[in-house]
């Protein structure tokens, strides 16, 4: 197994660096023994060497993590686990990531016999790739790593299956449902809005997150260590409104988890929402430096066990959002069946949200916290089904209500837009409009036309669609061969962004960059168009199926 040993420093921020190869053997019992005493003193572990359970403080986790050394059959694998879980510690490995490890090596062993029975481990490897692709692809790397720390006697052949499980490749993250994502936006925004705080305060951790990270891309656990002091204002930089987001996605090639903090520019509007939600939540009475304490779990739980952990963690906020799904969107709004939304899609939303709004890939790397660029072309895949899907449910939200207001801060988070219930155009209702054009009248003011006119009615808002009976199945036709056009176009500017996108992580060019906003304005103005079509033609075939 290879680590990094630092051997020197030159200041703070650079270290010298070697690589070393190490296996069970390179070190004795008694020199394991020290490491793990010099561990336990910057209390990386809690416990002592010879127990069978170790705590790992977990900074992700809010929580200590125990990992256990309890196999009883094949009892020699403990004391390799327990060096090997030392120097993983001492390589700068997370808590979590060693706890994971463990799990798939410990069960791997169990499973195979103490690898003696390789059919067997072959069967597991396959069953966790039918499970979860990536479980299988993971237990076969984490198994190769501990057998080339603790060579066995049939380690080589042992190997050489796990490198046929070595197949899976990325794949683009699978999200719910669109429409089940939409309702559930509908809900958040509503239920929020229209109930009163008292009610409210106890899922105010779920509004946050859904407004937040659907347009900041962040991670649960980044969100949930956000500080009440996270908000900076300096009137004298061009863009004064910033917020700190801690990143946890750091490598490390020592013990301990350092926190990066990233300053990310916001808007005033999303400045005065967040100053409003701490001034709210600090009505809860904590001494918690973070902005999501502990403290609000108990106001609201009937049985108050105190819990160690300072914030609400990630365990917590999952509860939280599982509690919220069942009291408020099956108990108040009676929407059963809706996929539910795990805590990290947001962030991907965000992402997907950023790409349509023309943002280049290196803004976004920056602000979603990645450190390569690539990471962020697998959501282009998402990008167009996201995009036509929207335009589908913005077209029925058009033929329900007369809306205002056009898509403008990404697919959903914040509202998206505003309508009027109930009402319908009337033109008998009228007064000194334009009138009759093709397939349906201009309701625009004979006064300001044809100034406001865009030459192309079927998309223009003040174009309503009341073709006669006799012209009703060209007029239908005439909307779907426009409507389908805009689909061309949405697709063509999706592609065209993400050219554009990969061009500019090779080399940042500033007119690529203009075009790349100016392909997502189109791309905006298209979705708005194509919406206003499909509602018309919604709307035709309601009124020919009422017929």
């Amino acid at each position: 197994m290879e680590i990094r040993v630092t051997i020197d420093s030159l200041n703070p921020n650079e270290v010298i660096e070697r690589k070393q190869n190490v296996k069970f053997d390179t070190f004795d019992l008694k020199q394991y023994k020290k490491m793990f005493e010099q561990l336990a003193e910057g209390n990386h572990v809690i416990g002592s060497f010879d127990q069978s359970h170790w705590k790992l403080p977990c900074n992700i986790s809010d929580h200590p993590l125990i990992i256990s050394f309890d196999i009883e059959v094949y009892y020699k694998f403990n004391k390799a686990l327990k060096a090997y879980s030392v120097i993983r510690l001492l390589s700068g490995r997370t808590p979590i990531s060693i706890y994971n490890e463990l799990v798939l090596i410990k069960k791997a062993i169990l499973k195979s016999n103490g690898f003696t029975s390789p059919d067997k481990l072959e069967a597991l490897l396959e069953l966790q790739s039918q499970t979860y692709k990536y479980q299988g692809y993971q237990m076969s790397i984490d198994i190769k790593r501990f057998l080339s720390f603790y060579k066995i006697t049939n380690y080589k052949e042992i190997i050489d299956i796990c490198s046929n499980h070595q197949t899976y490749k990325g794949t683009a993250r699978e999200l719910p449902a669109f429409e089940d994502i939409m309702i559930f936006d509908d809900i958040v925004n509503d239920y929020f809005q229209n109930h009163p705080t008292e009610e409210t305060l106890e899922y105010f951790p779920i509004m946050l997150w859904w407004l937040l990270t659907n347009t900041l891309p962040m991670r649960p656990t980044e969100f949930l260590l956000l500080e009440k002091d996270c908000l900076q204002f300096n009137e004298n930089y061009a863009s004064p409104y910033r917020i700190t987001i801690p990143r946890i996605k750091n490598k490390s090639n020592s013990p301990g988890f350092d926190l990066r903090m990233d300053s990310i520019e916001i808007d005033e509007k999303a400045y005065i929402f967040i100053k409003n939600a701490i001034q709210l939540l600090e009505t809860i009475d904590s001494e918690s430096k973070y902005l999501f304490p502990v403290e609000l779990l108990w106001a609201y739980r009937k049985v108050k066990i105190p819990k160690k952990n300072e914030r609400i963690n990630r365990r917590d906020f999952d509860l939280l959002k599982k509690h919220f799904y069942e009291k408020v969107v099956e108990g108040i709004y009676g929407k059963y069946d809706l996929e539910r939304i795990k805590s990290g899609d947001t962030r991907h939303f965000a992402i997907i949200n950023m790409a349509l709004q023309g943002f280049n890939m290196l803004s976004i790397a920056r602000m979603a916290g990645h450190d390569v660029i690539k990471s962020q072309f697998s959501y282009y895949s998402h990008a167009e089904h996201f995009a036509q899907s929207y335009v589908y449910r913005l077209a029925q939200k058009r033929v329900e209500n007369t809306i205002t207001g056009e898509m403008n801060s990404g697919i959903f988070g914040w509202k998206r837009y505003v309508y009027d219930k109930g009402k319908s155009i009337d033109i008998n209702t009228l007064e000194n409009i334009v009138g009759r054009v093709k397939h349906g009248y201009c309701t625009e003011q004979k006064d300001v036309f044809p100034e406001t006119c865009i030459e192309h009615c079927e998309f223009c808002s003040n174009y309503a669609f009341k073709p006669s009976l006799n012209e009703q199945t060209e007029a239908i036709t005439w909307l779907s061969d426009s409507s389908r056009s805009l689909e061309g176009k949405i697709r063509e500017s999706i592609e065209l962004m993400k050219d554009l996108s990969m061009n500019l992580s090779k080399i940042y060019r500033q007119g690529n960059d203009d075009l790349l906003k100016s392909t997502s304005r189109n791309l905006m103005a298209y979705m708005d168009m194509k919406a206003m079509i499909d509602s018309k033609v919604m709307g035709a075939d309601a009124f020919g199926k009422d017929q």
